[in-house]
């Protein structure tokens, strides 16, 4: 099937998939978005070269569409648009077993994609939630192909680390009150993407909260919680996509609470064969200042660990965990920017 040269929109302006591939190595089947780069001079015969093309990688409970704001507004200035449903999510695979979900596997079935489209030129990986993971696995083990990263909400997450969901849950109720890694469809969906993120600290993130919410909420008494940035249309658009359903979605928590794949990672590290931080390449982290799963001072601190001196940008925006979504605008300016080259050190717009 051939790509388009921009997104193909259904209700509401959300994108459609419009490609598939099956995975050699796994046969897992990727339903993706995808739309090639045009020259720098816009007629698509030779000139400067082609424009980057963007990687799109989502987090929970999202698919491709999540980035809706992002794909249209890019690819109609040029840039090449891929945007997987990953794995687990909406028209992909969704196998049931751990291991299907460790970085290093994910990360290679999106090289393949990459590799059967035939994508030539720069490109650019963009990661938002659980996609950081994804991207700091292709950052990990396939740097060499990217030639920016960009961290939403969530920062570059270390390879060869065991973690530790008590300690975390102790530590970071001693300091924000609340546990962060506690976790009927419409209570849930209203819960997720709320007006005001504050909710998440009282009935998302502490231990059990989530569980009582669903079983004690119903969809007119939770319909209040549901931010103004989401459409009848994108609500009903999610619930066609999941259903009632979110058991492989899941496994990426069920995965990272056990932490499957450290140990092959630590061994590489030991043995030298991939780097622990994320060096010799520009890395821009957008922090949400109301995110109460990982707010945008903490997500700083954690990437200038593991980052180059000079290399690393850090922007915070006035916005909840769904960044994108809520200042749609705002994020597509900075994202331009850092594409274009125009957002230093240290810059917060």
């Amino acid at each position: 099937m051939a790509a388009s040269s921009s997104p193909t929109l259904g209700r509401e302006g959300i994108p459609q998939t419009n490609k598939s591939y099956t995975i050699p190595s796994t046969g897992h089947t990727y339903a993706y978005i995808y739309h090639p780069a045009k020259d720098e001079g816009g007629d698509g015969k030779g000139g400067k070269g082609k424009k980057a093309t963007l990687l799109w990688l989502h987090g929970f409970p999202s698919t491709s569409a999540e980035w809706r704001h992002q794909t249209t507004y890019f690819s109609s200035l040029g840039y090449g648009i891929l945007a997987p449903d990953l794995l687990g999510y909406g028209g992909t695979s969704k196998p049931l077993t751990l291991s299907s979900y460790v970085g290093k596997s994910m990360a290679s079935e999106i090289i393949s994609i990459i590799d059967h489209e035939k994508i030539t030129g720069p490109i650019i990986a963009i990661g938002h939630d659980w996609g950081t993971y994804l991207t700091s696995r292709l950052a990990t083990f396939h740097k060499e192909r990217f030639e920016k990263f960009v961290f939403l909400s969530l920062p570059f997450g270390r390879p060869g680390v065991k973690g530790d969901v008590d300690l975390i849950n102790r530590k970071t109720k001693e300091k924000l009150g609340y546990e962060q890694l506690g976790y009927q469809w419409e209570p849930f969906y209203n819960l997720v993407y709320p007006t005001d993120p504050i909710i998440w600290t009282t009935s998302f993130a502490p231990l059990g909260a989530l569980k009582h919410f669903v079983q004690t909420q119903t969809a007119d008494s939770s319909s209040h919680i549901l931010a103004p940035w989401i459409s009848p249309e994108v609500k009903q658009h999610h619930h066609s996509v999941f259903g009632n359903n979110y058991d492989a979605p899941l496994m990426w928590y069920k995965r990272g609470i056990v932490s499957l794949g450290w140990e092959e990672e630590k061994e590489m590290l030991d043995r030298g064969e991939i780097e622990g931080g994320l060096k010799g390449v520009d890395v821009l982290m957008i922090g949400g200042m109301k995110d109460t799963v990982c707010g945008a001072d903490t997500a700083r601190a954690m990437m200038k660990g593991s980052m180059e001196e000079g290399r690393l940008t850090c922007v915070d925006v006035d916005a909840g965990h769904w960044i994108m979504l809520e200042r749609p605008d705002e994020t597509n300016e900075i994202l331009r920017a850092f594409f274009e080259g125009k957002v230093g050190e240290g810059s917060k717009l």
